[in-house]
């Protein structure tokens, strides 16, 4: 075990978020699946009697898998999938989270941790505490719980810090959250739990609602779901009934005041054209047939009605600072958020006041925070701002140019704490490992030189991803040191990149800040020379735990993961199941307040642009047009099946494709296909050499339309 620089430490933290996941099925099948999981799971067992049930796994970590590392007067602990899960003041030793499908109607009870073999460390160490910042500030010192540093028991008492329930799109979900090692701070001594046997526990509980819902919905949950939980294999099993007996509403739905329709409803028929159902829903006319404490609860009703009984799935709701916006009563650390939260109307679990008190999103208002449907806004109630939004969203998904454009990403990481040695460029670098290899990646990282700035040509030329990582105000995104405009309301004006939007993302502080006019997020929509598509930026502080990643750090990724690495098609879905997947990975200081802040202003249906593949061209019926089935395996180590089925008359061509649009193999052909049948793939390329890990797409075409699936390869 040794000792190394922190600059070491900081940049290890960032390239092991996202290392992979090895577990044992209890029968004996070997599984690998990728993404945000960290850790070995020797067997997994789930038992199911009469009341409730438990879950089993086994869990280790390496002694060569830890790292201690050195930062100002004492020492940081990591390893692989650690988050910072203690409150500030407790030493920050990391916990580790799993989260599994639970049978409907059944609630986490508790878990309990064996110990199978621990490890006492030979040196002595300083562990530093937990300390939290708002990105914007400059961090203060360490603060030591003394009732911890200057106690005689070891910490944590329990190497279980805590469990969850929580329900996802119709879906039960049950997570516990523990620590690996153990610390006396008065000896010094550290411990690591190299192997042990976890127990969740789980009863029946007649307070959780269990759902009817329609294939749709439950498909759509099960495609996020299966790179989230720990037990993908049992999601069809403990999934929600997927024949809804109930009249069927519209999947997409446009809100607003009944002044806006016919602005809006360009995009509500380009939506319907597409092969999704679209409706507009005045305000008015929900406020006059649903209950509620305010015009904003009356929405949630509605959407919750919509959701629960009527097929719903996707929501945009259009309106500036008002009666449309849920603010946020949410206190973490003596700070409360008071800012826009539209996971109000995205977490339609319980009704976000079970206080009573009419503030909402407090930690006493029994929230779960896992997305039900996929949420956007449009934040004005402007007519030329909504033109303007409708314009570009249509247009993107209609007459897009193509270009290199489509594959490029520009990746901008400003100076977080020079004085610390911690830069935006570490959570770009992250992200940057999930971005396919093809793609072209602009990387502007500032350091104590200085930095570049061609940003705002880099847009122009065109980009599709822009993750823009540095402090922020409403008025922008800002570098450390001058010129400090990265994207501003002083330099947006200059963008002249209309038909090539991309998708902005930050961990920026208030640069999403929907109280004031014109937050630098609105006006990225807004613009009439170009812009964003779709920008996910956050209305109050985001949240840094330096050295350690922080919250805003780990969401910024797992957006990222769901964008590429799991090729979550729909911007709203990838903002939603970025949340959900953040929930799931554990519950870390502050994880709440960035959860309800960052929110998705565009529309959450719209298609990224690498995901425009002929599908979203629509359709005039069931049968009307071909169909692909899932892929299975999936995720796969190669070879895989797909089934298919077009109309009778129609012949077609399936290929598998990568992420940037080249032509892998081509999967055949056939002249007269009949109604119905199974594609085949061996895990080769044209070649002959096996698929290169990754995510693919199979695209069948014919001349009746198209279809696609995705897969995801692994090693």
């Amino acid at each position: 075990m040794t000792v190394v620089d922190m600059s070491a430490f900081i940049c290890q933290c960032f390239n092991q978020f996202g290392s992979t996941l090895n577990y044992r099925r209890w029968k004996g099948k070997e599984m690998r699946s990728s993404g945000f999981a960290f850790f070995l799971f020797a067997s997994l067992l789930i038992v199911t009697v009469a009341g409730g049930g438990e879950i089993v796994f086994d869990y280790s970590l390496p002694l060569d898998e830890v790292r201690i590392d050195r930062f100002e007067t004492g020492s940081v602990v990591s390893c692989p999938g650690g988050v910072v899960c203690f409150e500030e003041g407790m030493p920050n030793l990391p916990g580790v989270s799993c989260c599994f499908v639970i049978p409907q109607g059944t609630t986490v009870t508790g878990a309990e941790l064996e110990v199978l073999s621990e490890t006492q460390l030979e040196d002595r160490y300083n562990i530093l505490p937990v300390r939290v910042t708002a990105i914007s500030r400059v961090p203060g010192p360490f603060i030591y719980d003394e009732t911890i540093y200057l106690g005689d028991d070891a910490f944590p008492s329990s190497p279980v810090i805590s469990t969850e329930s929580g329900n996802r799109t119709g879906f039960r979900l049950g997570s516990v959250l523990f620590t690996p090692f153990r610390y006396s701070p008065l000896t010094g001594e550290l411990s690591v739990i190299t192997s042990a046997r976890v127990t969740l526990h789980y009863e029946n509980d007649a307070t959780v609602p269990v759902l009817r819902l329609t294939p749709a919905q439950v498909e759509g949950a099960m495609d996020v779901l299966q790179n989230i939980v720990r037990n993908p294999s049992d999601l069809p099993a403990y999934a929600p009934a997927d024949d809804n007996p109930n009249t069927l509403w519209s999947a997409w739905v446009c809100i607003s005041a009944s002044a806006n329709q016919s602005t809006l409803m360009p995009l509500v028929n380009h939506r319907a054209s597409h092969g999704m159902s679209a409706e507009f829903v005045s305000v008015e006319w929900i406020s006059s047939n649903y209950t509620g404490y305010d015009t904003q609860e009356k929405i949630r009703n509605y959407l919750k009605d919509a959701f629960n009984n009527h097929g719903l799935q996707y929501a945009l709701i259009v309106g500036d600072w008002g009666n449309t916006q849920r603010i946020s009563k949410l206190n973490v650390g003596g700070e409360t958020l008071n800012e826009t939260t539209d996971l109000y109307y995205s977490d339609l679990d319980g009704t976000w006041d079970a206080d009573g008190d009419h503030q909402y999103g407090e930690n006493t208002d029994g929230l779960d925070y896992y997305s039900d449907i996929s949420v956007g806004r449009f934040s004005t109630n402007t007519i030329s701002q909504i033109q303007s939004m409708v314009n570009r969203t249509v247009e993107y998904e209609t007459i897009s140019p193509s270009g290199a454009w489509r594959t490029s990403a520009l990746l901008a990481g400003a100076g977080l704490w020079p004085e610390y040695g911690y830069w935006g460029s570490f959570v770009c670098d992250s992200i940057s490992k999930r971005i396919p290899g093809p793609w072209t990646e602009y990387k502007l990282y500032e350091n104590t030189s200085g930095h570049p700035n061609n940003q705002i040509t880099i847009l122009n030329q065109g980009v599709s991803y822009a993750p823009m990582q540095g402090h922020g105000f409403s008025s922008g995104v800002y570098w450390y040191y001058s010129p400090t405009n990265m994207i501003t309301n002083s330099n947006y004006t200059q963008l002249t990149n209309w038909g090539k939007f991309p998708v902005f993302h930050s961990i920026a502080c208030l640069a999403g800040q929907l109280s004031v006019n014109g937050c630098i997020a609105e006006r990225l929509m807004f613009c009439t020379t170009g812009g964003a598509i779709a920008v996910c930026f956050n209305s109050n502080n985001g949240i840094g735990t330096p050295p350690a990643m922080g919250p805003s750090e780990h969401l910024e990724v797992h957006f990222s993961n769901q964008m590429f690495t799991y090729a979550v098609p729909r911007i709203g879905d990838m903002q939603a199941a970025a949340k959900d997947a953040f929930k799931a990975a554990g519950g870390m200081s502050y994880q709440n307040w960035v959860l309800q802040e960052n929110n998705c202003l565009g529309d959450p249906a719209t298609l990224f642009i690498i995901y425009q593949t002929g599908i979203e061209e629509g359709s005039s019926g069931p049968g009307a047009v071909p169909a692909l089935g899932p892929a299975f395996p999936n995720p796969s180590q190669g070879s895989f099946s797909m089934t298919w089925s077009t109309p009778a008359t129609s012949g077609f061509t399936a290929g598998l494709y990568d992420l940037s649009g080249r032509l892998v193999r081509s999967l055949g052909a056939s002249a007269s296909a009949g109604s119905s049948g199974t594609l085949y793939f061996d895990g080769l390329d044209e070649s002959g050499e096996p698929l290169s890990p990754g995510c693919y797409f199979v695209r069948l075409d014919s001349e009746s339309g198209s279809a696609v699936s995705r897969v995801v390869v692994l090693d």
